[in-house]
């Protein structure tokens, strides 16, 4: 190979490489009260723990908590980013390494509401002044145009459900919303606050005959979180649960979602 071809091939690989696009992971539900936040909260850290850098972006503009979840003050949120006042990269946050946070902060009225479109600047501005390897979406329980768009630029949409019969209902709704306009390959479950695997597998179960009788189709278990009482005082006390659980079997549940997540990003970088 000539060393001209050598070199346009090192710039091919250095363009590519500029333009390695993130995986986007949104976690959503269709109703509140089921750890969605704590949930995608820890599976930052774990994911970060891998060697992959990481940013989770709280697009909960009434509600947003994952500041507290991670016992941080951003000195800069969201709500100045959407605004335009500020880029967005001023926003940004670092955690620890590899772990970084977009707050935001509590909105002061209801005729405050985020808008789809701001989503999307935000998150084409995202791609082109950083370089993460994951993003992750936490959004507020709703179907709303916001997360609707955050669902829109997702590789992988984490509908999180619990036992709860108007938990299931409200996924089912969500779910079929999605599927007018994103792909079943897309979409999975995770389960939490559940007592085993067999018991995560029955409640997905009940939400797949629904999806499979109405909807003719089939969404996958991403994983399960065990229910665990170390899990209230962490929120509680600001403390990250896998920090100071590192040993329990919910650490060894997130870690073990975080290995497929990772399995699917190699799968995602290979096409």
């Amino acid at each position: 190979m000539s060393e001209v071809a050598v070199n346009n091939h090192r710039l091919e690989e250095d363009f590519k490489e500029e333009l390695k696009m993130p995986y986007v992971i949104t976690i959503c539900s269709g109703k509140g009260g089921v750890g969605k936040s704590f949930y995608a909260a820890n599976l930052a850290y774990s994911l970060s723990g891998q060697s992959l850098s990481v940013l989770i972006w709280d697009a909960n503009m009434h509600y947003p908590n994952q500041h507290i979840l991670f016992g941080v003050e951003p000195p800069v949120r969201l709500k100045d980013v959407y605004s335009g006042r500020i880029p967005v990269e001023s926003a940004i946050y670092k955690i620890e390494e590899n772990l970084f946070i977009l707050a935001d902060i509590l909105a002061t009225g209801r005729s405050e509401e985020l808008q789809a479109s701001e989503i999307l600047d935000t998150f084409v501005n995202i791609i082109l002044s950083t370089k993460f390897d994951v993003i992750i979406i936490d959004t507020p329980a709703a179907d709303t145009e916001d997360v609707l768009q955050c669902c829109n630029v997702a590789d992988l949409i984490n509908i999180v459900i619990t036992d709860e019969p108007t938990t299931l209902l409200d996924a089912y709704a969500l779910m079929k919303i999605l599927l007018q306009f994103t792909s079943q390959e897309k979409i999975s479950f995770m389960v939490n606050n559940v007592i085993d695997g067999e018991d995560a597998d029955e409640i997905a179960s009940k939400l797949n005959l629904a999806a499979k009788k109405f909807l003719n189709i089939k969404i996958n278990v991403l994983g399960f979180i065990p229910y665990d009482r170390a899990v209230r005082q962490s929120i509680i006390n600001q403390e990250l649960y896998i920090q100071y659980n590192g040993k329990s079997e919910t650490t060894g549940a997130f870690h073990s979602i975080a290995e497929k997540i990772k399995d699917k990003i190699k799968v995602a970088e290979l096409k």
